[in-house]
């Protein structure tokens, strides 16, 4: 935790918002899931097992683990039952902003949907600042005329990029629809094609109305070095469309959450 320029209070909460379940809980799955291997690959005892995993008595981690799996360790190392661990997640403090975090890439096929919303021309130099200011005017003044959403408490914000040489993109903050047969005067409908995306998290101690030009960059270079970081797995293909999707339901009072995606072309896909 010491990792974490935030405070302990702080970051449970936040742990607690970002993936359900409470940071000791996480913490415990862990351990128990790192004493797995040990169990069936090696003729460790117990008890060593058990304090190697951060457990102070053998009983306790014995107990522990029935609680987990369902099974006791012996049956773990004789029956050859297959056991669900729980997995690493991956959080990046060099990527914490004031408490707030980005956490993936995750792979996820994105399935195609329509969306209808204003269109915004924005140059690219600006667009950490113009953005939000234009999926705030849309989602206060504009986000009623879409008529029937899919999901009216989710904002969708698409870019485009006509030609990779201009200096702007098309920008359109936008509500999910089943269909582009009713698009209202001075709205434009767009089909997002079904699509293998990366996808990030951003996780904010504040409003989803306060991202903000310096929590935008935040993001977007996060992104950037994430990607940079996984490579040798997948291209970027946002020169094509990303798109950002905010669940305004999703705020608790304290925190909110934006996804990011991105198409992506894999270049290694067993790795």
């Amino acid at each position: 935790m010491n990792d974490f320029p935030i405070s302990t209070v702080h970051l449970r909460r936040l742990f607690k918002f970002a993936f359900g379940v409470p940071l000791q809980s996480y913490i415990r799955s862990r351990k128990l899931a790192f004493s797995i291997e040990d169990l069936i690959q090696t003729e460790k005892r117990v008890l060593d097992i058990a304090i190697e995993c951060g457990y102070e008595h053998e009983q306790t981690y014995i107990r522990a683990f029935k609680r987990e799996y369902g099974i006791t360790l012996g049956e773990c190392r004789e029956s050859g039952k297959s056991i669900q661990v729980t997995a690493p997640i991956h959080l990046f403090p060099e990527n914490d902003i004031c408490g707030n975090v980005v956490y993936g890439p995750d792979m996820v096929m994105i399935p195609s949907f329509h969306v209808i919303g204003r269109m915004y021309q924005i140059e690219i130099a600006e667009s950490p600042t113009k953005a939000p200011e234009a999926a705030k005017q849309f989602w206060w003044d504009k986000r009623h005329e879409v008529l029937n959403p899919i999901e009216p408490h989710i904002y969708y914000g698409l870019t485009r990029t006509p030609d990779p040489s201009l200096s702007w993109t098309y920008y359109l903050p936008s509500m999910r629809v089943t269909d582009l047969n009713n698009i209202p005067e001075g709205f434009i409908g767009d089909t997002v094609p079904a699509s293998m995306c990366v996808g990030f998290r951003y996780i904010g101690n504040h409003h989803y109305e306060d991202l903000n030009q310096q929590r935008a960059e935040a993001l977007y270079t996060a992104i950037d070095r994430l990607t940079a970081e996984h490579s040798g797995r997948f291209e970027l293909l946002d020169s094509e469309f990303f798109f950002e999707k905010v669940d305004t339901d999703a705020y608790d009072g304290e925190y909110c959450q934006m996804e990011w995606f991105a198409p992506i072309r894999l270049n290694n896909f067993l790795k």
